[in-house]
């Protein structure tokens, strides 16, 4: 072709000259519609933008031809199929010699590769929601969203996205966000008749006091325990403002009405206020009542104290000199060891001396050796205290891990109290110290445990909880006695609950029924059935509601029981039907949390929220980002 001439365009490869010379036809699948032709392109085009857009995108033409814009796209495609350099040279010069140079430089694409100029409302949603979904679950701050390195790295993964202010965080998508689960829990909430509580309060680095509740049911079967507040207490921690600070929470989630029971620990003040103000039942938190038996033990032995002083002198030296830390580190190279650091307790918690002397014995060697050449350094412990120490982490081993088991969210644990106390006796009792420390510990620790967790058997709340619980029934208790009085405990709030049920039964039959005249038919007089019936009546009215629940309780026993390794909550999903008042009562009872550590985790939680770089987080903020990060499998 020599220069200047035109080139066919490539909508000829759609169309088709009839026979007349004006008219094409459309040869786009079944299309097959004909078309006027004045000696140009532009019309054609027109209309397969317009009825198949889906051939190929053409643009506004900004040059006289009308056509090169099609013309530009057919040589796009010819070069993406060159296969060498000596072809694409050729290609190149005959485009240069056959194309006058555009006007104006475009780059035309097939449809559907045309990106995006900005983001569709469910993306940036979407995308908003994982923010808020990051800042909770990470305890991040707000003013993340300022932050250059963030923003940079935002830009790289979405550049159409724009982070929202932080204004624009704290005041509508947080508590956008938190209304949503808020009003889901609150759904649940209505449909549940019994729930329990725990609840702690704690101070922000700022020396803020704040309250956290959590509230712990059973719904569709599965146990539920969400933080519902954190709320801030300016007042003085009195009984009476920490009760009106709990009654607003509990008025606000309308669940005043439904509360068994709440777990604290054994505060004076927090005692008060639901004993004596709220009028509720208070249970102590189980892990706070062991380690108060730890603590008070350790303290009654006086060797055990001692070596336990020089033990943290020892921890103290190596986490305050970096040459010990590493004269540490060389001997566990050397000896073939895995390279472990000392671990320093904390005085308010038993279970970290506990952790701290466990360090100790599984490095004894590397440490020794350590300590032997280093200039400065305090007394290492001699062959009779390393000996002591091991007596004596055995006895206090079994503490703890009673501690970890109760201190569980997602499964029933005031049910598993009884039997673990019973467990722990026996298991301290049969271990065989050999230091005067190892048994004074042991000693100790069995009479504090007797006196001060002995009783829970006879608890009413917990030893119902023991009985509903069909892994264990009566079976958990040590005492018969105790196992009897629980069984009668159960039969008569079963019978009170058969009688209200009648009543209520009897109300609605009452209502429903309206008077009308007996109209006698030869039918109704004449039926086969009316005697049957009337001995039915006689009979439903001899069986009373206390027979009812001692049938129902004797039945419930005979089953065999649950194996320990399942969940309680399965066996009365599938039973609900069998024991209808029963499956109620392990409604009210097994929702027990054994501790108040559900609350305890938050404010352990956070101090990551009330550091230095959030200190001007307000206490509804601080409350919105609690909430969710507790309840993020509702996000």
């Amino acid at each position: 072709m020599r220069p200047g001439n035109k080139q066919r365009s490539i909508v000829w490869e759609h169309f088709k000259k009839n026979s007349d010379k004006t008219t094409v036809t459309c040869q786009v699948g079944n299309c097959k519609k004909d078309l006027e032709f004045y000696g140009n392109t532009t019309n054609l085009k027109e209309h397969l933008k317009r009825k198949h857009p889906t051939i190929i995108a053409i643009p506004v033409s900004t040059t006289d031809d009308p056509d090169s814009d099609l013309q530009n796209i057919e040589t796009i495609d010819n070069l993406s199929n060159v296969q060498s350099p000596s072809t694409s040279t050729h290609i190149i010069q005959s485009q240069s010699l056959t194309f006058p140079p555009a006007k104006r430089s475009r780059q035309l694409k097939l449809v559907g590769s045309t990106k995006h100029t900005e983001l569709t409302i469910t993306e940036k949603n979407n995308i908003d929601k994982s923010l808020i979904k990051m800042i909770t679950a990470d305890y991040q701050p707000l003013s993340i969203v300022e932050n250059v390195g963030f923003l940079e790295y935002t830009k790289q993964l979405q550049p159409l996205y724009t982070p929202p202010s932080r204004k624009l965080l704290s005041t509508k998508l947080l508590p956008d966000q938190y209304n949503i689960i808020v009003s889901k829990l609150k759904s649940m909430l209505n449909n549940v008749n019994d729930v329990s509580i725990t609840t702690d309060m704690w101070t922000s680095d700022s020396t803020k006091s704040y309250i956290t509740v959590t509230c712990h049911f059973i719904y569709n079967d599965n146990l539920y325990s969400p933080v519902i507040a954190t709320r801030e207490v300016c007042e003085s921690h009195t009984g009476e403002n920490i009760a009106s600070a709990l009654s607003y929470i509990f008025n606000e989630w309308n669940i005043t009405h439904k509360i068994v029971t709440i777990v604290s620990d054994s505060g004076a003040n927090i005692k008060n206020a639901i004993n004596e103000h709220l009028k509720k039942y208070h249970h102590p938190c189980v892990a706070h009542t062991l380690n108060l038996s730890v603590n008070d033990a350790i303290n009654k032995n006086t060797e055990l104290l001692q070596v336990l002083k020089t033990c943290r002198a020892i921890v103290g030296h190596f986490k305050h000199s970096s040459s010990a830390t590493e004269k540490l580190r060389e001997f566990q190279k050397q000896m073939g060891l895995p390279e472990l650091k000392v671990k320093q307790d904390v005085s308010t918690r038993w279970n970290s001396c506990l952790i701290m002397v466990e360090r100790l014995i599984e490095i004894k060697n590397p440490i020794s050796a350590a300590m032997s050449s280093l200039r400065r350094a305090p007394n290492c412990l001699t062959a009779t205290e390393w000996d002591l120490i091991a007596d004596c982490a055995p006895i206090l081993k079994p503490f703890e891990h009673m501690t970890s088991e109760l201190s569980g969210e997602k499964y029933p644990t005031l049910s598993l109290v009884i039997p673990l106390i019973r467990g722990l006796q026996y298991t301290v009792k049969n271990i065989k110290p050999d230091t005067h420390a190892g048994i004074l510990l042991q000693n100790t620790l069995l009479d504090v445990v007797a006196r001060r967790l002995g009783s829970l058997e006879k608890n009413s709340i917990v030893a119902k909880s023991t009985f509903l619980d069909p892994r264990l029934k009566k079976t958990a208790f040590g005492l018969a006695d105790n196992a009897d009085n629980t069984e009668k405990w159960i039969i008569e709030e079963l019978t009170s609950n058969i009688n209200i049920n009648n009543d209520d039964e009897n109300i609605r039959n009452n209502i429903s029924e309206t008077p009308t005249s007996p109209i006698v038919t030869r039918e109704s007089s004449n039926s086969l059935w009316e005697h049957f019936d009337n001995k039915l009546s006689q009979v439903r009215s001899v069986i009373r509601p206390d027979i009812s629940a001692r049938l129902m309780v004797r039945q419930y026993l005979e089953l065999p029981h649950l194996q320990r390794g399942k969940n309680c909550l399965d066996f009365w999903k599938q039973h609900k039907n069998t024991f209808p008042e029963l499956y109620k009562l392990q409604l009210k009872y097994l929702c027990i949390p054994a501790t108040s550590v559900p609350s305890e985790r938050v404010f352990s939680k956070a101090g990551l929220l009330t550091n230095t770089r959030r200190n001007r987080l307000s206490p509804k903020n601080l409350d919105y980002i609690i909430f969710l990060n507790s309840n993020l499998n509702m996000l």
